[in-house]
């Protein structure tokens, strides 16, 4: 029996430190975008927006949704989830922050596409917004393109 549960334990270590992770760059575009527009930075700079959300109107939709975030910096920031899909045309990852702001959290959508050897390129960005019953959220705000593998 000892044996036994010896053997479960070391099985189960192995298996937790082969547990999959976030793309540490793809995490970080998301939060950087995040902060930018929360900061009301110039997107027109952000070269890691894909060609498509760097057109000016997509630019002031993105810009737009500062306007729906809580007043200040969040008090904390978590990747709630994420997923990463790889294909012959390269790969896609979906990453959903939690912003935590004393009156609601704000869950950012971010959505990226990496052609094959590229680097990450923001291709979609989406906010909604939880928090108590007796305030109205704002509502959710969409800025998204198709992806497009070359």
């Amino acid at each position: 029996m000892r044996n036994f549960l010896a053997m479960i334990t070391a099985c189960l270590a192995v298996t937790a430190c082969s547990l999959p992770t976030v793309d540490k760059a793809a995490d970080a575009k998301a939060r950087a975008l995040y902060e930018q527009i929360r900061t009301g930075a110039d997107l027109a700079a952000n070269t890691d927006l894909s060609a498509d959300l760097r057109k000016p109107e997509m630019l002031a939709q993105l810009a737009a949704v500062k306007a729906s975030l809580p007043e200040g910096a969040p008090t904390a920031a978590v990747n709630r989830s994420w997923s990463i899909n790889a294909g012959t045309g390269g790969t896609n990852a979906v990453l959903v922050h939690a912003y935590s702001y004393p009156s609601q959290t704000v869950l950012a959508q971010t959505v990226l596409a990496k052609g094959k050897g590229g680097a990450w390129q923001i291709t979609g960005f989406h906010v909604t917004f939880e928090g108590p019953v007796n305030t109205a959220p704002p509502p959710a705000v969409t800025v998204t393109k198709p992806p497009q593998m070359t």
